[in-house]
């Protein structure tokens, strides 16, 4: 337990469920492919009513987020797709199919290099195949490190990170 009470009572996470994906989008001002968001230093989640992976695969993404930044902070140097390959470490399905789906990336010539990978953003990204790529390369990475170098070093990565290692230091 890192904190006394951090979870609990008034500083539990909080979910809000917009009726329509039009609200959510307006709302919130996120892509038109976005199905719901965290917000780190509210600890809130947001997202619309839908049925089809909801607990699946959005919240524990979602709670992933979280949890995840509230172990290595906001000051070091932590990529968009560590942060989002985590997440969908989470999400079983993703699991399951990362592989033959990068494969097929990989093969279309549109996998990134690491160096371009970690420069990128697809928070803006209008695109929705250069962010399925994104996403796709992002958990790629993270069911490579732990399953090639194990959940030990793959969590002394991270904690190489939150103790403000650069990425090349932290790998």
């Amino acid at each position: 337990q890192r904190y006394s009470n951090f979870w609990q009572w008034e500083n539990r996470v909080k979910i809000y469920i917009y009726p329509t994906r039009g609200e959510f989008i307006k709302d919130t001002g996120e892509q038109a492919w976005s199905y719901g968001v965290a917000r780190y230093h509210e600890k809130e989640i947001l997202s619309y009513e839908w049925n089809e992976g909801f607990m699946q695969a959005l919240l524990p993404h979602e709670i992933t987020h979280l949890i995840f930044r509230d172990y290595v902070g906001f000051t070091g140097e932590v990529p968009l797709w560590l942060d989002e390959g985590v997440a969908q470490w989470e999400e079983p399905e993703k699991r399951a199919i990362v592989r033959g789906v990068m494969k097929t990336v990989f093969e279309s010539g549109k996998a990134l290099g690491l160096k371009e990978l970690t420069q990128s953003d697809i928070r803006g990204e209008k695109d929705e195949e250069k962010v399925n790529n994104f996403y796709i390369q992002a958990v790629s990475l993270i069911d490579f490190m732990v399953k090639q170098f194990g959940s030990d070093d793959f969590i002394s990565f991270c904690r190489g990170l939150r103790d403000g290692k650069t990425l090349d230091e932290a790998l």
